[in-house]
């Protein structure tokens, strides 16, 4: 049973340091460790759910992949299934940006022997790099995947100083950095469903449509600051 991954979780594969022990957080149906291990990416990875029918499939996975030995299926919530030190990268994909924090904010122990943080905000990324800029956490890299239509931010983070502005949390500061094709399509399609918001919010004339729609007004103008100074790099180096 030879695992191919879709784009977001191969964005994630990439970031895992390699040679060594990974966990997956929240593994469900244990993709993400079945492909690190037949890959020889890393030599084990411990995989956790904190809800029993995805554990008790993720264990049957493993078994059927005679990867019960490199794959250790853990039940619990959070980062309390591992021990100080067990697993130098961990993984968390898929997650709110909200529900992530307070998983990492939950475990300082966990974390202070841990060397990568790979990360997958659904939704809430900028919640996400603020509380590693306030926790001693440094993005060292960032990718971002397209699947079925929909575009995944990623990141890794490793214990260090980071100060971030607000622009830079909000779209990543390495992927400003060092902008691909892709974040450039993201940030063109983000701007076109917020120009196309508020314009349905221009015929409302409600205190919330008035609030949100100036609310968006905002997110569009940083955006489009973001595209003209990516504009501007492409021009220089021209």
């Amino acid at each position: 049973m030879q695992i191919k991954l879709d784009n977001r979780l191969s964005a994630a594969a990439a970031l895992v340091i390699p040679g060594q022990t990974a966990a997956d957080i929240g593994t469900d149906h244990l993709l993400l460790p079945l492909y690190l291990v037949q890959s020889g990416i890393t030599p084990r990875v411990i995989a956790s759910d904190k809800a029993r029918p995805p554990y008790e499939n993720a264990l049957s996975l493993a078994r059927q992949a005679q990867l019960a030995q490199q794959i250790e299926v853990r039940l619990g919530k959070g980062l309390e299934v591992l021990n100080p030190g067990e697993a130098a990268t961990i993984v968390i994909a898929g997650l709110g940006g909200r529900l992530m924090r307070e998983i990492l904010t939950a475990a300082p122990q966990i974390l202070a022997a841990t060397q990568r943080l790979v990360l997958q905000p659904q939704k809430d990324a900028a919640l996400v790099r603020r509380w590693l800029a306030n926790n001693g956490w440094r993005i060292v890299a960032e990718s971002i995947a397209c699947e079925g239509g929909r575009y995944y931010q990623l990141l890794a983070a490793e214990p260090g100083a980071m100060r971030l502005s607000e622009t830079q949390a909000e779209f990543g500061p390495c992927l400003i950095g060092e902008p691909s094709p892709l974040f450039v399509s993201y940030l063109t399609r983000e701007k076109i469903q917020i120009s196309a918001l508020i314009g349905c919010l221009q015929t409302q004339t409600g205190a919330s449509a008035i609030s949100r729609a100036r609310q968006l007004r905002r997110q569009l103008q940083k955006i489009e600051e973001v595209l003209a100074g990516l504009a501007d790099r492409e021009s220089a180096r021209n």
